[in-house]
């Protein structure tokens, strides 16, 4: 009975100092330095790595076929290159109306992959910890919705009727048509976007 009462013990205070040892990795870990501020690193609106929340870029529109029609759904985006590739857990993105938006990473093979996606969002400042560290020379942040959205849809969506001129100079009242005056979703209004990975990570 008692040597069952010691093992019991000693399991205990083994899985004490495992728990104590974890913690103290976790509470000694430190972030590096962001990343996005290292001299070289450039952006698509510099605004973004300038280190001043006060100065707001602004997301670019992918380059479309030219016709509103057709280019509705094309989503802005915000991109960040690094001078060389760095090990990223950590994106802080200071934006005051990003609602929606996907974040990649540059890969290799020159391709961008999805590494995060945030399908709703309602903070100005975005703290995101990715489940694994990715290596990469660049950041893009593709914004699917932002609180602006409705009110540019308001204002560059109308529904009209397409009257016709008779022969005798009167007004033949046509069918309701939908035109498009510009885009239908507003660009993300962003401060700053941070990249970081950990202190003691190499590179």
């Amino acid at each position: 009975m008692s040597r069952n009462l010691n093992r019991g013990k000693v399991s205990r205070y083994v899985l004490l100092g495992l728990i104590c040892f974890c913690a103290g990795c976790s509470l000694g870990q430190e972030w590096s330095e962001n990343y996005a501020l290292l001299p070289g690193a450039t952006a698509s609106d510099p605004a973004f790595i300038d280190a001043n929340p006060e100065t707001i870029g602004q997301s670019q529109r992918k380059k479309g076929s030219g016709s509103a029609g057709t280019d509705l759904d094309i989503p802005s985006e915000a991109i960040i290159y690094l001078p060389e590739k760095k090990s990223i857990y950590r994106i802080v993105i200071h934006s005051t109306n990003l609602e929606a938006f996907e974040v990649h990473a540059f890969n290799s093979r020159g391709a961008w992959d999805k590494i995060y996606d945030q399908r709703s969002n309602k903070d100005r400042i975005i703290d995101i910890r990715l489940n694994k560290v990715v290596m990469t020379s660049g950041v893009k942040v593709v914004v699917r919705r932002t609180t602006e959205d409705a009110a540019r849809k308001r204002e560059n969506v109308q529904i009209r009727r397409e009257n016709m001129q008779t022969p005798d100079g009167g007004i033949r009242r046509g069918r309701y048509r939908i035109f498009v005056t510009g885009p239908t979703t507003a660009l993300a209004d962003i401060a700053e976007i941070e990249l970081y990975g950990y202190a003691t990570a190499s590179p």
